[in-house]
């Protein structure tokens, strides 16, 4: 783990390779040692502290949480889908708020302000054709509405990332694990998959927080909405799987399927919205033959 520690501290980039393999040696040693897991990590964490630079030290700190939490879950028995919605909820949340950390330090720009710097470039280019009337000022109101639009849907596709990220991470750390002779699960099928209730709980309450912040309340506002993107997208999922469960059930054809699938991807809100009556009301009970 030191080791890996000292490589991304000197080369960044190599986290795009090494990334999906980080989770095994601290599950491994949590399984098989918990008092190991823990030196292990206090010794990282000092030298960490000491010598790395704070993006090294940050996804450090990030892949020892992960692998207590896996290590937690494969000690539960719990469903591999659990373990993929958890570890996206933690690294979510953990990477959210220390992107929020950096930006209140002033170590990272904030999201309005990378996309400012490519409105005046946009802008700097547009100026001579703009003198021509070669482009119009609805042009360049519609180029900045689309790049509003894009700065909302930044967390949503990080999210989205840390979601592949862990489905990865999962998918190649698990199988290994099972060769050193640790009980691992397999995933279900997607129509199978069921989010734990309590994540539409924790949603609400974001939601209902949220009503009664202010943009004065800077940090807790940022949590409260990092928060609810995470839980929009396990929400989502669900509502994925409640899809998966209608095709598996009516045996529609591959081209209503494939639409289907189209439309929830398209249509997010609707997806999350059958998402939640499904945790709700478990519409899969209610889908029959």
């Amino acid at each position: 783990m030191l080791l890996i520690a000292l490589l991304m501290n000197a080369l960044p980039a190599l986290i795009l390779i090494t990334a999906p393999f980080l989770l095994i040696p601290g599950v491994y040693l949590y399984y098989k040692d918990k008092l190991g897991f823990y030196v292990m990590s206090g010794i990282v964490l000092i030298i960490s502290l000491v010598m790395l630079k704070l993006f090294a030290l940050q996804v450090i700190i990030g892949v020892l949480l992960s692998s207590y939490l896996i290590g937690q879950l494969l000690e539960t028995r719990a469903s591999k889908e659990t373990m993929l919605f958890a570890l996206t909820a933690l690294l979510s949340f953990y990477t959210l708020l220390s992107i929020i950390s950096m930006q209140l330090l002033n170590l990272l720009p904030t999201t309005k302000q990378w996309f400012a710097a490519v409105k005046d470039s946009y802008m700097t280019m547009v100026e001579t054709e703009l003198s021509k009337d070669n482009i119009s000022w609805e042009n360049i109101a519609l180029f900045n509405s689309a790049l509003d639009q894009m700065q909302l849907q930044v967390p949503g596709l990080i999210v989205l990332l840390i979601f592949l990220l862990s489905l990865v991470s999962l998918l190649i750390a698990l199988p290994l694990l099972r060769s050193f002779k640790i009980a691992t699960p397999n995933f279900r099928p997607l129509y199978f998959w069921r989010v734990p209730k309590i994540a539409l709980y924790i949603y609400v309450i974001a939601v209902v927080i949220k009503l009664f912040l202010t943009p004065e309340d800077v940090v807790l506002l940022g949590i409260v909405t990092n928060l609810q993107y995470v839980l929009e997208w396990i929400i989502f999922i669900q509502g994925i799987s409640l899809i998966s469960f209608y095709v598996k059930v009516k045996r529609t054809p591959l081209i209503i399927n494939l639409l289907m699938f189209i439309f929830a991807f398209i249509m997010a809100p609707i997806t999350q919205l059958l998402g939640m009556l499904d945790l709700i009301i478990n519409l899969k009970a209610r889908i029959k033959l």
